[in-house]
């Protein structure tokens, strides 16, 4: 009985000491400046790969689950486009703007559409995806689903 209350105490002990060092690991706590992909609350399905973001915003995907899927862009020259297009689609504005205008002479296809308010865009448009800031965002009007 002594060595079980003797292991018991032991393994509480052990028990305690890593939930002290695991609740001291650093969390990292959500910014009112986060980059966040949003979609119209009828948009399927609850989240998204960077990957799938990326091939929508290049018109590579035009469908998600079946459903008709809608990229609304920031206007161009803001600090939220390029913050989306340095992050999602991994290359600078100039870079986009030259995929574009290739695509546009390939296949004749044009960029995603561009608003000033990008979760109003969202709201009013089922199948729209588009992206904000955490700041901007209202669960009222759009779902998160996905995080930079």
């Amino acid at each position: 009985m002594k060595l079980f209350k003797s292991k018991f105490i032991s393994g509480i002990y052990w028990l305690m000491c890593s939930f002290s060092f695991s609740s001291a690991m650093p969390v990292q706590a959500e910014s009112p400046d986060d980059l966040v992909v949003i979609v119209n609350h009828k948009f399927a399905g609850t989240e998204l790969s960077a990957t799938e973001v990326r091939r929508i915003f290049k018109k590579e995907m035009t469908t998600f689950m079946g459903n008709r899927v809608k990229p609304i862009h920031a206007k161009t020259g803001t600090s939220l486009r390029q913050e989306f297009i340095s992050k999602a689609l991994g290359i600078n504005l100039a870079a986009e703007q030259k995929y574009w205008q290739d695509m546009a002479v390939k296949k004749g296809m044009s960029p995603p559409i561009e608003l000033s308010n990008t979760v109003r865009g969202v709201f009013s448009a089922p199948g729209a995806i588009s992206y904000c800031y955490r700041k901007d965002f209202n669960p009222a009007t759009a779902r998160i689903v996905l995080e930079f």
